[in-house]
């Protein structure tokens, strides 16, 4: 039955979907917005079952009877596509991609993240390891596509969507990287546009966004548009921004958390001035600080606030980056001009409401504070939802961008999961397990539940009719 993409403000194209399909990462057209008629539970008492999985962060893509995800076994370094009855749970066939090499990721992270796309016909994994592999519904290889891995500082992020005949993929890296679409039936390349080597410009972690006839695509320093069926660039908007979460979208406006490291006061560390440096670490008295005397993993640039547990969360000051000329001593000149490049990158990063326009789009508003590093903003029953590390929620009005409420969901830790909605609820997961039931209309923080699963949870969750799926690091669970 058609089903428009969000409640409140809605987004003019529908999609011929029931309340048993959620296709793709984020679930139809990436909204995070369940069909009008799913009524998923709130309290999550005993699982319907629980499946027991390899390691990975990509989401369950759910079509009729079968959840599809990716998995990495970590002892064998095997990539698969594993598909699972939505009945009981089992496991009915596994696939693994040839890859030749298993690409670095951060430890936070995973080689296998993308969560597949799924169609009446096909299902379509991509591992940034080896590329896209296609199978039917009962496992049989349709077509292969190998592509060369990506260089990242982090690993790929990025799932495969599907837009129309299209699937498209954001096959980023550090050099080279290209937005792609093939055709869904065969896999032969329809158009490949590669992305602009400009400095400061790196690779990105998300998946873009069909918004009318155009791919919404937020990278490392811009956020971008492409006509879908040429991959034609049609307008780019350059931001202070890491490129990591993915867009949401109204009909006329489009809704991106452009977050960088230095963007708000909270994750910026102050640098020491220099003679404080040497009363600390110059054991020779000789008014340099050498790289021995240099203290490893100790001097913060950057803090990700309440993340101190989690390795590599937090940005040190390495001795290299402030050695400008190799002579393996540090003065106060060097110093100071690096104290001075940190506090110029230090800008305001924001979740932007753009309207599009010609080669110019407009920035409507933009909200500074308490902007997500990974989860994606959720449009929903007419209220815009963000959820920073530590649980700080964030309720706006999409219009506006008025701050309706901010608050603790009373879930700390990180957050990696996006929020979604269903049934006039919203579904917050934290990295500690926890899920947040609140009630979508409400102007104030109006808690439903408090689930506590007892596993880590980093990918987003299903909902598809009265269940909702739970992948944390090591099961798939059902509730109804």
């Amino acid at each position: 039955m058609p089903r428009h993409i969000a409640p409140g403000l809605l987004f003019a194209a529908t999609v011929l979907l029931s309340a048993a399909d959620w296709p793709q990462f984020r679930g139809p057209n990436g909204s995070g917005v369940a069909p009008a008629d799913a009524a998923p539970p709130v309290e999550f008492k005993n699982p319907v079952w629980k499946q027991p999985l390899p390691a990975g962060h990509s989401s369950p893509a759910v079509w009729g009877d079968r959840i599809f995800l990716n998995s990495f076994d970590t002892a064998t370094k095997k990539l698969e596509l594993i598909c699972l009855s939505t009945r009981d749970g089992k496991i009915l066939w596994r696939r693994t991609a040839p890859a030749p090499e298993i690409e670095e990721t951060h430890n936070v992270s995973n080689p296998a993240t993308a969560t597949p796309a799924v169609d009446a016909d096909r299902v379509y994994a991509y591992f940034s390891s080896y590329g896209v592999m296609t199978f039917d519904h009962a496992g049989e290889p349709q077509w292969m596509l190998p592509l060369t891995m990506p260089k990242t500082h982090h690993g790929s992020g990025a799932s495969p969507i599907l837009a129309g005949d299209l699937l498209i993929l954001n096959h980023d890296a550090m050099q080279g990287g290209y937005l792609l679409a093939v055709d869904r039936r065969s896999g032969k390349q329809i158009w490949k546009q590669t992305y602009p080597l400009e400095r400061g410009r790196v690779e990105s972690y998300s998946t873009p966004l069909v918004w009318h006839d155009q791919l919404i695509l937020h990278r490392a320093g811009v956020v971008e548009s492409y006509t879908v069926a040429t991959g034609e660039r049609r307008w780019s908007l350059p931001e202070n921004t890491s490129g990591a979460s993915s867009p949401a979208a109204s009909d006329d406006l489009l809704f991106v958390g452009t977050w960088n490291v230095l963007g708000e006061e909270d994750q910026r560390a102050p640098l020491p001035a220099f003679s404080e440096l040497l009363q600390r670490y110059d054991k020779n008295a000789d008014g340099t600080i050498s790289e021995s005397e240099f203290p490893e993993e100790t001097i913060r640039f950057t803090a990700r606030p309440e993340l101190e547990a989690i390795a590599r969360s937090q940005n040190f000051v390495a001795f290299k980056n402030v050695d400008r000329n190799k002579d393996g001593q540090l003065d106060a000149a060097e110093w100071d001009a690096y104290r001075t490049r940190i506090q110029g990158m230090a800008q305001d990063h924001g979740l932007l409401a753009i309207r599009p326009g010609g080669e110019k789009p407009a920035v409507v508003w933009r909200e500074n504070t308490a902007v997500p590093e990974v989860p994606s903003p959720l449009l929903y029953s007419g209220k815009l939802f963000l959820v920073r590390n530590g649980g700080i929620l964030t309720c706006l009005d999409p219009i506006s961008g008025k701050v309706i409420y901010r608050t603790r969901a009373r879930a700390p830790g990180a957050y990696y999961a996006s929020p979604i909605g269903a049934a006039g609820r919203v579904y917050l997961a934290s990295s500690e397990g926890v899920v947040t039931v609140l009630a979508a209309a409400s102007d104030h923080l109006d808690i439903l539940a408090r689930n506590e699963l007892e596993e880590d949870i980093v990918a987003t969750p299903a909902i598809v009719g009265k269940r909702i799926y739970i992948r944390t690091l090591h099961t798939l669970q059902a509730f109804e």
